[in-house]
C-alpha cells in the first residue's frame, strides 16, 4: 500500500499498491467476463470532481492468476481467493498535489466476495501501528475506511468496501483530515460504490 515509507520508497509503494488489489484466481464470474466487468464500474474521469480529473492511469483491468497472491504483502492473507479478475484507475491534481486510485476486484459471487472483505477489517486494526481506523459512514453492505499511522502517510486515507461480487477500494491522497473519513474520500467512494452497484 501507499501508506509505506513515501519518502524513502515511494516508486516501491506506488508499483506495489498497484499490484496489490490485483490478485485473485481465473474465471469470468460473469456474462461479460470478470476482467470487463472490473473495467466497466472503474469511473472515468468525468465523473469524478473537477480539480480530480487529470488522469494519471488509465482504466484498465485484467484476469488474474490464484497463485500470484502470495507473491504480495500487505493485504489480509486469504483475501484473493475466488477472485477472478482486477481493475485499477489513477486520477490527480493539476498541481498533483492530491490523487484519487480504485482499485476493484471481482469475484465468483456476492459470498466469496463477503468473505475477503471480512478480512479487512482484523487486518487494518491489528496494524495499529501503520494504521489509524477512521470514522466513516458504512458504504455498500459494509466498508471499512483508515489512513496511514505515521506523520508521512496521514494524509493518505482509504475505504474499502463491499458492493455485491465486487471489493472495491478508494485511496485519496492529500487529506487534512484526521480521524475521520475526508469528505472528498466519501464522496468518491459513494460515486463507486453505486458503479459497482450498477455492474453487479
Amino acid at each position: 500500500m501507499r501508506f509505506g515509507a513515501r519518502r524513502k520508497a515511494q516508486g516501491v509503494g506506488i508499483a506495489v499498491l498497484a499490484m496489490s488489489f490485483a490478485l485473485a484466481g481465473c474465471g469470468t464470474g460473469t456474462k461479460l467476463g470478470g476482467a470487463d466487468v472490473a473495467k466497466k464500474v472503474l469511473p472515468p474521469g468525468e465523473s469524478l470532481p473537477a480539480e480530480l480529473r487529470t488522469v494519471a492511469d488509465k482504466p484498465s483491468s485484467r484476469p488474474l492468476a490464484a497463485k500470484k497472491c502470495s507473491y504480495f504483502s500487505d493485504t489480509p492473507g486469504g483475501w484473493c481467493k475466488d477472485a477472478v479478475a482486477a481493475g485499477d484507475a489513477g486520477y490527480r491534481s493539476s498541481d498533483k498535489s492530491r490523487t484519487a486510485r480504485f482499485h476493484v476486484v471481482v469475484y465468483r459471487s456476492d459470498t466469496a466476495a463477503r468473505k475477503a472483505f471480512r478480512l479487512w477489517g482484523p487486518y487494518v486494526r491489528n496494524s495499529s501501528t501503520k494504521y489509524q481506523v477512521l470514522n466513516a459512514e458504512t458504504l455498500g453492505s459494509e466498508s471499512v475506511a483508515f489512513a496511514g499511522n505515521k506523520d508521512w502517510t496521514r494524509d493518505d486515507q482509504k475505504l474499502v468496501i463491499h458492493q455485491g461480487q465486487f471489493i472495491g477500494t478508494v485511496e485519496y491522497r492529500g487529506s487534512t483530515a484526521q480521524g475521520t473519513a475526508d469528505p472528498t474520500l466519501i464522496k468518491l467512494a459513494k460515486m463507486f460504490t453505486e458503479r459497482m452497484r450498477q455492474g453487479d
